[in-house]
């Protein structure tokens, strides 16, 4: 009987073990593209227009992303994730500002390219356009 109940318990172990497991891709920041990682420069606009001011992130692994100044000086961090060829992030701005940013892009492996919208807290559409290249 004490056999049958040690068998019973290691089995019932084994199955909460492996159906928690998770894979790697379901891990937020996994990065299937490794190529995304680093700096990237470009411009934002607001609404339709042409983005034309300076627009700079620092993509790094671990699902992390800081929005940086033309001095390289972090303005605010967040998270980042890329499911196939869309990238998505949300990020706040450093005290007193405190503004919460989102943005949606597609990104090309081929062109190390990035072009999207932005938003405002948690819409990635109601600030405008933006586009980066990798650095």
């Amino acid at each position: 009987m004490k056999r049958l109940k040690f068998s019973i318990v290691a089995l019932l172990m084994s199955v909460v073990f492996f159906s928690c497991k998770k894979k790697s891709d379901d891990i937020i920041g996994h990065n299937p593209a490794p190529g995304i990682q680093g700096d990237w420069i470009g411009k934002y606009g607001f609404g339709n227009e042409t983005p034309g001011i300076y627009y700079r992130f620092s993509i790094q692994a671990g699902g992390l992303i800081d929005e940086l100044n033309s001095s390289g000086v972090s303005k605010g961090g967040g998270t980042w994730t890329l499911n196939g060829t869309t990238f998505t992030a949300q990020y706040q701005w450093k005290a007193p500002m405190n503004t919460i940013y989102k943005v949606a892009a597609t990104y090309n492996e081929a062109t190390h390219k990035l072009t999207g919208t932005w938003g405002y807290g948690t819409s990635a559409t109601n600030g405008g356009l933006w586009e980066q290249t990798k650095q």
